[in-house]
């Protein structure tokens, strides 16, 4: 006998949900020969790569949600390989962005603070429930596709 089918909703029914994204674990696991370090800065720089790839250095008066995020973004640079990206290469930053919001918003993740929060009104506790800060929450909401649109609409409901 073969036992019923179930029908799973892919946004709150996986079996086993996958382990959210851990930048630490990731420069550990990953990227051994790089120090990350948090001292202070100077202007609006969060983060930056330097020493050809071989260190992070992260902004000291920062929350840990933004280290989270700053710490991602530096890793998705390693990543693709262009270190010296700067405001000046936006096409680049852009797509960082882009990749650092899915990564550490997956979609399941965020319909589940939908839920919980009663709706998408008070952004700032939603990314502060993601643990992430608000400008990779707007970029995560501003870059969904609209299957994911459709999904998380569905979810809410």
């Amino acid at each position: 006998m073969t036992p019923p089918s179930t029908s799973r909703h892919p946004l709150t029914s996986a079996p086993h949900p996958p382990a959210p994204y851990d930048p630490w674990v990731d420069v550990r696991q990953n990227w051994p020969h790089v120090l990350v370090v948090i001292e202070p800065m100077t202007g609006d720089l969060l983060g930056e790569v330097r020493d050809d790839g071989r260190l992070i250095a992260l902004r000291a008066d920062t929350s840990a949600a933004q280290r989270r995020c700053t710490l991602t973004h530096e890793l998705v640079h390693l990543e693709r390989g262009i270190l010296d990206c700067g405001p000046w290469l936006q096409r680049e930053e852009d797509l960082v962005h882009a990749e650092v919001s899915r990564r550490l918003i997956p979609l399941a993740a965020l319909a589940a603070a939908i839920r919980e929060l009663g709706g998408v009104d008070d952004p700032a506790a939603i990314a502060h429930w993601l643990e992430v800060d608000s400008e990779t929450l707007a970029v995560r909401l501003n870059r969904m596709r609209s299957t994911e649109r459709r999904l998380l609409q569905h979810a809410q409901h």
